[in-house]
């Protein structure tokens, strides 16, 4: 293909320049050949061997001609705007083939880029035939550089009347007449080009100039400025201070000017730009004290919207800056402040960037703001979800009081999204990240609850009993399901309606989930009604409960009316807060901690019993492990003996294993071991004989006085 252009263009190139005065269809005619003949020519590489270096001879040879009749002939100072167009395009792809080396002598690269930037003059006209070769003309002076080589010839004045041109020109309707590729093509390569020229041109006074003139003007009459890019010039700023920050030192006073202006809105756009240079690499807030000082003035604005601004300012600052010293103190000092506005919205928007500035590095996060940010806990509720989490988190107190402050807003009456109808979503969804294993959500647990107080616990125990409530009468309504052909359809009926309003109850909107359990009964495929089988009697896995839960929902599909409700349902028939794998990771931590924190230990124990008490079945087998744990005399042994207590009927302990242990604590044992312990017996189903020699033994010893509660 390349053997047969070349010929077509040498031949062109010769017949162009036998021709004296040729007519316009003629040159429309050959210069349009010539413009598609050359755009199937590929750029060739740099020769290496003597082969590659004939074959391009080859090639020079036969655009020569072409290139020649361009610049002798005078086309490049033709009249017509579809003659001048077609020569561009040959030139442009002259540019292309030939690079590096340019087709033509240095005496006539000048006027062969005037030619070519006096196109962009029109390419305002976007509805014009010619507009997408005039954006092709563009994009390939832009993918060439050929920015630089007008640089390198002196041709400054060039450049600078080509930057005009695309101020008066560019218009939003230019891209929107382009495809999103040909659009983001087209952003890219201008981005390049006009960073090219901007690094390149810094140092000139007069383009230097030019651009400090247009923005200050834009930052203090922009009603007299024509160009529509007088309401982006906080964009334009921020791109040539990327590329040249020293290119705007005359304007940074307007910029102090403007952040304590009356106007509000020019406040906000001031404040906007100033955090963007702020968040830039480039030392801005040390080279400009001034500038940041006045920008900290800001935090504390008369302006609600101003004040927001600076604080949706801050993160970035801070992520930008974190090691530089007194400047990002004074940043966080700032945010910390804010978190005591009289505004709601500034005091949300606080805690939003506190938690974002946490989420991005903790160890760089003082514990005074963190503190700060959990005692807001009240005035935005929705925003501290998001705080806690944060999963990955190093243990201590500062992190664990969130969700102990959480859980306080249960007593709330006026905080609706954290009732406990809602509290168990929050604990099982949005306490952890979903990556987070289950030994280290159990760490989190043990450590939140050494720091819970009564209050905490009582509402630790209503949330898990709720929990058991609702799987029982889930449990009762898919036993009687089953039984329905078997008992009175319209005995049934009312039971199934009684059941759904102690059932809908559990759930945050009450009235739409009993609406949507009548649905649910309506159902003829049981494949539903399997799964909450399923997860009702799976308490031991959480994330088996989880998998089955997620693949049943993929198989609804998120577009069923009934999607969120059954959502909520499978997690509340679910293990979904706690499950065996937590309690097997708190015996572990109990067998493991022989010279560990006897506060953690209590209160893991305490933990543990908080969990059994409601879901006794999630000890099922771990008998071993726990008789092994109560066999250590533990200080936390009175506890352990308690959860027996609680769980015995759920456990498989072997008797002749289990028993002396029990006996001897009950004879031995303090007056609330002894009477535990009885508890316990009574509970793993012991023969009464059993209990009748036990009391003997007791009856006869020193522990006479101990209370033994039988099991009734």
């Amino acid at each position: 293909m390349d053997e047969s252009s070349l010929q077509l263009v040498s031949e062109i190139g010769r017949h162009l320049a036998h021709r004296t005065r040729p007519n316009k269809d003629f040159l429309v005619k050959s210069l349009g050949k010539a413009a598609n003949a050359l755009a199937l020519i590929k750029q060739s590489p740099q020769p290496r061997t003597a082969k590659e270096v004939q074959a391009a001879k080859k090639q020079e040879d036969a655009l020569k001609p072409l290139a020649n009749a361009v610049v002798c002939g005078g086309l490049l100072q033709h009249a017509d705007k579809e003659v001048r167009l077609l020569v561009a395009m040959c030139v442009t792809d002259l540019f292309r083939i030939m690079a590096p080396v340019p087709p033509f002598e240095d005496k006539h690269l000048r006027d062969v880029f005037k030619l070519i930037i006096s196109l962009f003059e029109d390419l305002a006209d976007t509805a014009s035939p010619f507009f997408s070769k005039r954006v092709k003309v563009l994009e390939t002076m832009a993918q060439l550089k050929c920015c630089v080589i007008m640089l390198e010839i002196d041709c400054i004045d060039l450049v600078l009347e080509m930057f005009n041109i695309f101020f008066s020109v560019v218009r939003l309707s230019l891209f929107q007449n382009l495809t999103p590729t040909e659009q983001q093509d087209a952003i890219f390569t201008a981005d390049k080009l006009a960073a090219s020229v901007i690094k390149a041109c810094a140092q000139e006074d007069e383009l230097n100039s030019l651009v400090c003139g247009f923005l200050t003007t834009c930052i203090h009459d922009r009603d007299a400025m024509g160009s529509e890019l007088k309401e982006y010039y906080n964009e334009i700023f921020s791109k040539v201070f990327q590329c040249a920050p020293e290119m705007l030192l005359d304007v940074i006073p307007s910029l102090i000017k403007e952040l304590s202006a009356d106007e509000v809105d020019v406040r906000i756009k001031a404040v906007n730009l100033v955090g963007m240079l702020f968040a830039l690499q480039h030392h801005v807030v040390q080279k400009y004290h001034e500038l940041f000082v006045e920008f900290l003035k800001r935090f504390s604005d008369k302006s609600v919207d101003v004040r927001i601004s600076a604080l949706q300012c801050a993160k970035a600052f801070y992520l930008a800056n974190p090691y530089d010293g007194t400047e990002s103190r004074e940043i966080m000092t700032s945010v910390g402040d804010r978190l005591l506005d009289s505004d709601d919205q500034v005091r949300k928007q606080a805690v939003l960037v506190a938690c974002d500035i946490f989420s991005s590095n903790l160890k760089l996060v003082s514990s005074k703001l963190l503190s700060q940010a959990t005692e807001r806990l009240r005035d935005i509720k929705a925003c501290a979800i998001e705080f806690c989490m944060l999963g990955s988190m190093t243990i201590s107190d500062h992190f664990e009081e969130i969700p102990c402050k959480i859980m306080m807003l249960c007593y709330d009456k006026d905080c609706k999204e954290f009732r406990f109808q809602n509290i168990e979503f929050v604990l099982a969804n949005d306490l952890f990240p979903e990556d987070l294993s289950v030994e280290e959500r159990t760490n989190h647990w043990m450590h939140m609850f050494s720091l819970f107080s009564f209050p905490h616990e009582k509402a630790l125990d209503t949330i898990l009993t709720q929990k058991r409530r609702f799987q029982n009468e889930m449990k009762s309504y898919l036993a009687m399901r089953k039984k329905l052909k078997e008992i009175c359809p319209e005995e049934t009926q009312k039971k199934i309606e009684i059941m759904f309003t102690k059932i809908a109850a559990f759930f945050p909107d009450s009235h739409k989930a009993e609406e949507c359990l009548h649905k649910l009964n309506q159902i003829k495929d049981n494949s539903v009604f399997k799964l909450l089988e399923k997860l009702l009697e799976e308490q031991a896995f959480a994330t088996i409960g989880q998998t089955m839960k997620d693949k049943h929902l993929v198989m609804i599909g998120d577009s069923n009316p009934n999607y969120e409700f059954l959502r909520l349902l499978f997690s509340k028939c679910s293990s979904n807060i706690f499950s065996s794998e937590h309690v097997k990771c708190i015996l572990d931590y109990l067998s493991n901690n022989e010279n560990g924190n006897k506060d953690l230990e209590d209160s893991s124990a305490n933990l543990l019993l908080a969990i059994v008490r409601n879901f006794p079945s999630m000890l099922k087998g771990l008998e071993k492990q726990f008789q092994k744990l109560l066999e250590q005399k533990s200080p936390v042994n009175d506890k352990l003996i308690e959860v027996i207590a609680k769980a015995g009927s759920h456990m498989s302990f072997n008797h002749s294993d289990i028993y002396p242990l029990l006996k001897r604590i009950c004879l031995d044992g303090t007056r609330r071991q002894a009477k535990f312990a009885g508890s316990a017996i009574a509970a793993l189903s012991f023969e009464q004989s059993v209990f009748r020699k036990l009391y003997e033994v007791w009856a006869s010893s020193d522990k006479a006085k101990s209370v033994l509660q039988k099991k009734n």
